[in-house]
């Protein structure tokens, strides 16, 4: 369907009565559809695709960008949304990673080098899985301005459009926006910690200050839950370890701690099944996804106070005695980030490994050796915003 095709659609959708609506946001409610849903004036249009072989998420998408007023068209495939390109112009297009024949990336290279793409200056996101092998910084550096993870939060695909669309188009209510942008800006944050935020606080009825009461609670109680566990662990405790997991799984799930609760549940029925010596071999890879849930929400929360890494050994310990400059770390870690950049994990994680031997000051030794547990636990994001931040400090 073409943009043409659908404004009859659109106008029906407009002449609808507002309790016809949910608000895109901390929770469903009536809403004023002037006010809070139809996001831009008759000064102007916004024009978006959205490029999804999945029937169901593409209709869903497609759905959450209809009720902000602006005009959305979808297609199945890339070959499809090449034929649409080279018809329409559009401001913003939304593209799966995964789909058949023409994957997102392919499709993004062909529209922005086709002939007759009328879209090449279009905003481009990606939509990819929860979890993704490649850091951020490589699909951002193939020329996508962002990227949008699954499950996909209203909010979010909302605030990228009012990111972008002209300032003349969006409605006056500058509180409603606001809080749209730091509801949108917490939840990408919390996503790349593993964290549903959006999800989570419907189970909070919106209620933010208690969900950061229970955010919080959760990342003060680390070091004793964890050592409880260990301790029923080691003694081989198989009902108490038990009931720890099960309980951890559930404070895991009320914050939106999803694929967290998941690994507590699989301790549980290791447990269950009086299997604790698979437990102990699976222990380090549940730390390594707890410590990063923790670390992620005390950073959003302001906490300075919630340590982690003490449950862990230190990966590296032995040096040559060979001591760097500060400008000699940067532009190592500069190598490092531009390999990422390139997707090549490989070089990159062989490059790491060569600089933790050096004789390096404990700060840096550590976030070096976390950065090393980000790669050997798939976290490559978490290594990349270690080595970022690195580079600020060592400034």
């Amino acid at each position: 369907m073409g943009i043409i095709d659908i404004r009859k659609e659109i106008q029906n959708l407009r002449n609808r009565k507002s309790n016809d609506y949910e608000f895109t946001g901390l929770y469903d409610r009536d809403v004023e559809i002037e006010k809070d849903l139809n996001l831009y004036t008759a000064e102007g249009q916004f024009y978006v695709l959205v490029v999804d072989a999945n029937y169901d998420e593409r209709l869903e998408v497609e759905r959450m960008i209809d009720q902000t007023g602006c005009y959305v068209s979808s297609v199945a495939s890339g070959m499809e949304c090449m034929i649409e390109v080279s018809k329409d112009k559009y401001d913003l297009v939304i593209i799966a990673r995964n789909m058949p024949r023409m994957d997102g990336i392919q499709t993004l290279k062909n529209m922005k080098e086709g002939p007759t793409s009328k879209c090449k200056d279009a905003k481009t996101y990606i939509i990819l899985d929860e979890k993704v092998d490649e850091p951020d910084i490589y699909f951002q550096s193939l020329g996508f301005d962002g990227i949008i993870r699954k499950p996909i939060d209203r909010t979010i695909i909302q605030n990228i459009i009012v990111k972008h669309a002209p300032k003349k188009m969006l409605p006056n209510d500058e509180k409603m926006l606001e809080e749209l942008r730091t509801n949108a800006e917490d939840a990408e944050k919390l996503k790349g910690c593993g964290i549903r935020y959006i999800e989570a606080l419907k189970g909070y009825d919106g209620e933010i200050d208690d969900y950061k009461y229970d955010a919080s609670t959760f990342c003060d109680d680390y070091e004793v839950a964890v050592s409880d566990m260990m301790d029923a662990l080691y003694s081989g405790k198989n009902d108490q370890y038990m009931e720890l997991a099960r309980n951890m799984r559930e404070k895991a799930r009320n914050i939106g701690a999803i694929h967290l609760s998941y690994a507590f549940d699989d301790h549980v029925n290791m447990a269950k099944d009086d299997t604790l010596e698979v437990a102990e071999t699976n222990w380090r890879s549940l730390v390594v996804e707890w410590e990063n849930v923790v670390v992620g929400l005390a950073s959003w929360l302001g906490k300075s106070s919630v340590q982690v890494g003490s449950t862990t050994e230190v990966l590296t310990s032995n040096t040559n005695g060979i001591k760097l400059s500060n400008s000699d770390i940067r532009a190592r870690i500069d190598e490092i980030l531009g390999m990422l950049e390139d997707n090549d994990q490989d070089n990159a994680l062989s490059q790491v490994y060569k600089l933790s031997v050096y004789e390096l000051d404990l700060d840096t030794k550590l976030k070096i050796d976390r950065v090393i547990k980000s790669f050997t636990n798939g976290k490559i994001n978490t290594a990349v915003d270690i080595l970022k931040s690195m580079l600020g400090e060592l400034n």
